[in-house]
């Protein structure tokens, strides 16, 4: 099929007439469109822009049927129900025999190994205009402030992305007021402290190196944390403080995931305060 690439967010949108002119996942208008490209071309055909400005991708084959359609689906009513039976007691099974571990593991995938070649959203987001390029789509993810923190505070902002894939990526923006002292030696331990006290967090492994970043100063921490005794991550705090205002950009992924830990890295080196 033929696909036509948006250069906002980098998502392959299906040419399948004239008419697509927008992004499916963005909004953003497409850079070639049909109508565009016939005032330059008026004796071109729908085809001839396809071959010209379209990626081609081959369709996947057919996948064969599996073992309920060749086997359960013929016997009808019966076979659903024994069907039925059959993924029960599976479920049963699996919850006894791997218990939370395989569940809370099947939770957090491995990145996709996709993000290391494809398209990059660079987006500046925040009052303090923090600028950062990923893999995915962040978007705002305002929570409510404890009662200390918002009397600390004249602004704050978070941000996420909503789709995981296997990473998890935030950022949190914070002003402080005038009258509080906003230091990288306190904004470190504050980030390390709210980690070690997060719920489900336990075995965490720790190091911390400077990190500079233009008009910032920095420390990056990473290590590694066992999540509700099941599985293990690693993660990524970059923890950045100018003036009054303080910055930290969290990234998590499985610790046995070198691709999710390559693309942590490569976010976190694309940080820039503007």
């Amino acid at each position: 099929m033929n696909y036509l690439s948006c250069r906002h967010c980098g998502h392959h949108n299906a040419l399948r007439s004239e008419f697509l002119t927008f992004c499916e996942r963005c909004g953003k208008k497409l850079p070639y469109t049909f109508a565009d490209w016939k005032q330059k071309n008026p004796e071109g055909s729908f085809e001839a822009f396809c071959g010209e400005v379209a990626i081609y991708i081959a369709d996947a084959p057919p996948p064969k049927p599996g073992w309920m359609q060749q086997y359960l689906w013929p016997a009808g009513r019966r076979g659903l129900i024994l069907a039925a039976v059959l993924v029960f007691a599976l479920v049963a099974v699996a919850g006894t025999y791997f218990g939370k571990q395989a569940i809370v593991t099947w939770s957090y995938p491995k990145a996709e190994k996709s993000w290391l070649y494809s398209t990059w959203q660079t987006v500046t987001i925040g009052r303090q205009a923090l600028q950062i390029s990923a893999p995915v789509h962040l978007s705002v993810n305002d929570q409510a402030l404890n009662p200390d923190l918002a009397k600390m505070v004249e602004y704050a902002k978070s941000y996420r992305n909503r789709e995981e894939g296997g990473l998890q990526i935030s950022v949190d923006m914070f002003s402080y007021r005038e009258t509080v002292t906003n230091n990288l030696d306190e904004a470190a331990k504050k980030a390390a402290r709210d980690l070690q006290q997060e719920p489900g967090v336990s075995d965490l492994e720790l190091g911390s190196s400077p990190i500079s970043r233009a008009n910032a100063q920095g420390v990056l921490q990473e290590g590694t944390l066992l999540y509700k005794n099941a599985v293990k991550l690693a993660f990524y705090n970059l923890v950045m403080v100018q003036g009054p205002h303080r910055w930290l950009v969290s990234i998590r992924c499985r610790a046995d995931d070198p691709t999710g830990q390559e693309l942590a890295k490569r976010v976190v080196s694309s940080v820039q305060i503007k």
